[in-house]
């Protein structure tokens, strides 16, 4: 009998034990469970995340998902959700992934609450979140609203004075050259000649405004002086060769692209008085003549390259007036000008087309062609200048100028030439240049 009740006994204690241990296994699977939902939820919301931050945003923290990102803590707004009467709804996409938040630690809370380890307070008590936003948002609340106010001016504790510059559209440039050449005969030279020395002085000065929207105004000053020696003219020992003085305008108002409605005058005339030869008669001088062109027309800029190695403009004028103006009485004959008078005005139309080519470094080809023809006369002429850079301040430059012109009545008459109204100059010169 004792032995019996000794087995009973044990059985009994047996029976007991192995059911605690059921108990408490099935107690961790299901603790083990309810973490592999938490887990598996909170990696779920960690990859919204991630695809919601991937534009943009990557570096930036999203503070809707704070409270799950840190350790399991006690926190007093998902236990106020869940005591609410019905549950919050709103339109606001993160505001409806705050409330999902709240409701996976409500029930992390009720089914796991051996897995929180600390409490709201405790995180404040270490100053890791902000205290200083104690305002409670609502549904309806607009976050645009609550940073109207909001400046993102720095604060600086001295006095800031604010200086306005205007653009500077005007963009100033020239070019100076000062050109030598020497020439020597034997008196037994089979084709003679004359022994000479020869210079020429070249200053360009342009002004050009561009407001880079609608109006352009260019300006440029062009003087040539040149001389010669000859021993055989015994009343001047210096001949002028090149004698140029021009100033062109051009104003524009942009029509289409590189089109502009424009305005071009030409002025151009004489700097010093030439002779005949062995006289003291003077064939031209200073506003003897004054050649005047004004255009109104049509202005087209013209870029050609990467980087813009061939560039010019193209006027056109349908109806240009050209005015001749002879100051010196006794030169008036010699430019068709009626006695008495001192000007002529005629009408046609008139065309000129400035370029410039950057061959290679070394090397550009600047070119001007004008025309100018009233239908009766034509005047066309055609100026290149090609540069040869040999060092920075040394170049050498070819001049080739041809040019037509029927337009005076004296050579109309065949009185002063040869049967033909071509024309054409050409110089060779090494010198020194310099361009601003």
């Amino acid at each position: 009998m004792k032995r019996f009740v000794i087995l009973f006994l044990l059985s009994l204690t047996v029976l007991q034990a192995t059911s605690a241990r059921k108990v408490e296994a099935e107690e961790k699977a299901d603790t083990s469970a309810l973490l592999r939902t938490y887990l598996l939820a909170l990696d779920s919301l960690a990859r919204e995340r991630d695809s919601l931050n991937a534009v943009g945003y990557a570096t930036q923290p999203n503070a809707y998902y704070y409270q799950l990102l840190l350790s399991p803590t006690l926190y007093s707004s998902p236990l106020k959700q869940a005591m609410s009467p019905g549950e919050p709804v709103s339109q606001d996409p993160q505001m409806q992934r705050l409330y999902a938040s709240r409701r996976m630690l409500s029930q992390l809370y009720t089914r796991a609450p051996l897995l929180v380890t600390q409490t709201e307070s405790d995180i404040l008590g270490q100053t890791a979140l902000r205290t200083d936003v104690n305002e409670v948002l609502q549904d309806k609340d607009k976050l645009s609203d609550k940073v109207a106010a909001a400046t993102l001016a720095p604060k600086v504790e001295e006095a800031v004075e604010v200086i306005t510059r205007r653009p500077n559209f005007w963009k100033f440039s020239g070019d100076a050259a000062l050109q030598f050449s020497q020439n020597y005969f034997s008196n037994n030279w089979y084709q003679g000649g004359e022994d000479n020395f020869s210079g020429l002085t070249t200053l360009t000065l342009r002004a050009n405004y561009n407001d880079q929207r609608k109006i352009t105004w260019d300006n440029t000053l062009e003087m040539q002086l040149g001389f010669q020696t000859t021993e055989s003219d015994k009343e001047h020992s210096l001949r002028p060769t090149n004698n140029l003085l021009r100033y062109t305008t051009n104003a524009g108002y942009k029509a289409w692209k590189s089109l502009y409605y424009s305005l071009q005058v030409i002025l151009k005339t004489q700097i010093l008085p030439v002779y005949k030869a062995n006289t003291t008669q003077k064939t031209t001088d200073i506003l003897s003549p004054l050649d005047v062109t004004i255009g109104p027309g049509m202005k087209w800029d013209i870029s050609v390259g990467k980087k813009k190695q061939f560039t010019g403009t193209l006027q056109v004028a349908p109806l240009a007036l050209r005015i001749l103006y002879v100051h010196d009485d006794d030169l008036v004959r010699n430019y068709g000008i009626d006695e008495g008078k001192n000007q002529k005005t005629t009408f046609g139309p008139s065309a000129t087309l400035n370029t410039r080519w950057q061959i290679c470094k070394q090397v550009n080809w600047v070119s001007r062609i004008y025309w100018m023809s009233n239908y009766d006369y034509h005047i066309w002429e055609w100026d290149n200048t090609i540069n040869f850079a040999v060092t920075k301040l040394i170049w050498a430059k070819l001049f080739i100028y041809p040019r037509f012109d029927n337009s005076n009545e004296r050579y109309r008459s065949g009185e002063n030439h040869d049967g033909t109204y071509m024309m054409f100059k050409e110089w060779f010169s090494l010198g020194l240049n310099y361009s601003f």
